[in-house]
């Protein structure tokens, strides 16, 4: 790794899956030096072939002999456990070795906020999940926030709703699943969305305003499109933009699913993203899920 750059801007991804892959051309484009940890060693070259410096972090968790003195900020992406947040004790093994981290962004979830029956909701209305992910999403939130201030250094949450984009999404659930596909209802259920061109620009645009001197004036953002709907509506959409009969419906009571799946239709709410326009002004690229399930069709992003 490069050392001694502590006039430009280093960013740190702790994992670095789908979302964060996004991220990394936008703050590239800008003039960022960029890491990305990793425990695979395939993986690692595949880093080095996007000009991104891969860190191997060991199985066993003991810190890797990396030279992390000029990460000045640090991006998100690891999944809390029951036993916490992995992504915070790797970074408190490194934390002394980093002496310009001057930020973090948390990739967290709406699935924090729990039911509403459908009502809206905002940043401001307190997170009541009764799911496990929902409450261990809520735990890491808590976690990251009381690091950045006892370090004194802006932690922002980004809570995602549910991420599309290139190779996820209906289109390509709809060929994986052929003939079995289904239309999943629950009355009343509803879902928002978010596509990963939107998160990446939304997360480059808070960190060069970090970079700049000018953070975000508040610590957690909801990001989702402008139009909550029911699941099957966009599975009947991707059909007919396919030429594919649209799949039969059928009762969440009738419907073969996963616990995992079963799960994501105990809560229903309906996300408000008014802070990110208004703080950020940023105006969403796909501010529904037909504006970007058009996008998907009309590219290879199927």
């Amino acid at each position: 790794m490069t050392t001694n750059i502590t006039d430009q801007n280093h960013l740190l991804c702790l994992g670095f899956g789908y979302t964060a892959s996004y991220v990394a051309p936008l703050v590239q484009a800008q003039g960022w030096h960029l890491s990305g940890t990793t425990r695979a060693s395939d993986k690692a070259a595949s880093l080095r072939d996007k000009s991104i410096n891969p860190v191997l972090w060991p199985e066993a968790d003991e810190a890797p002999e990396t030279d992390f003195s000029t990460v000045t900020d640090v991006l998100v992406s690891i999944s809390p456990n029951e036993r916490g947040c992995p992504a915070l004790d790797m970074l408190l093994k490194i934390r002394t070795r980093m002496p310009n981290l001057r930020s973090v962004i948390y990739f967290s979830s709406t699935g924090v906020c729990g039911d509403h029956q459908g009502a809206w909701i905002d940043e401001g209305t307190p997170p009541v999940s009764t799911l496990r992910r929902g409450q261990q999403r809520l735990k890491a939130e808590e976690s990251w926030q009381a690091f950045g201030k006892a370090e004194g250094i802006p932690v922002i949450i980004l809570r995602l709703s549910g991420i599309y984009g290139p190779g996820r999404n209906a289109f390509v659930m709809l060929k994986r699943q052929g003939t079995s596909a289904r239309r999943v209802f629950k009355e009343g259920q509803v879902f928002n969305r978010i596509h990963v061109a939107d998160i990446a620009a939304i997360t480059s645009l808070v960190f060069t305003r970090i970079a700049q001197g000018d953070p975000p004036p508040h610590d957690v953002y909801n990001l989702a499109d402008d139009e909550p709907a029911p699941p099957q509506d966009l599975i009947e959409y991707a059909a007919k933009q396919m030429g594919r009969p649209v799949p039969p419906m059928v009762p969440i009571e009738k419907a073969d699913l996963t616990d995992m799946a079963r799960s994501f239709y105990a809560e229903n709410k309906r996300i408000r993203n008014n802070r990110v326009k208004q703080d950020l002004d940023y105006a969403l690229l796909y501010p529904n899920w037909r504006s970007g399930l058009d996008a998907l069709a009309s590219t290879d992003g199927i």
